[in-house]
């Protein structure tokens, strides 16, 4: 279940990302994995955190646990930190505060499938 909407800007510098955690909202197969992703993230997380489709090209995504990713550590309400973000993936990397995609992901509550991810 996505989260409520917030309205507002982003802090500019990250400093709600914590306590917004929209972004790390959204449907399975979001975050694909470059093969820097995986160098950078190790065998251990990989076999943890994600999974690789059974179809070529077999692209590699974070895996999720409902509506959010695998990677959010929600075990204290209220805050959304990720477990891995000193190794996240690119396509977590571009979602910056104020880009479009946090943007649509406060506005939605979650990652929307219309944001693309550019940079």
């Amino acid at each position: 279940m996505p989260l409520s909407p917030i309205y507002g800007d982003p802090d500019a510098d990250g400093a709600d990302c914590v306590a917004c955690g929209r972004c790390c909202h959204h449907s399975p197969r979001t975050v694909h994995l470059l093969e820097s992703d995986e160098e950078r993230m190790g065998e251990p997380l990989l076999r943890r955190l994600t999974i690789v489709e059974t179809t070529p090209p077999h692209f590699r995504f974070i895996r999720n646990e409902g509506d959010r990713c695998g990677a959010l550590d929600v075990s204290e309400p209220g805050l959304y930190p990720c477990s891995i973000y000193q190794v996240r993936p690119e396509d977590c990397r571009i979602v910056e505060p104020g880009s479009p995609c946090c943007l649509e992901a406060r506005r939605l509550g979650h990652l929307g499938v219309s944001v693309e991810f550019k940079r």
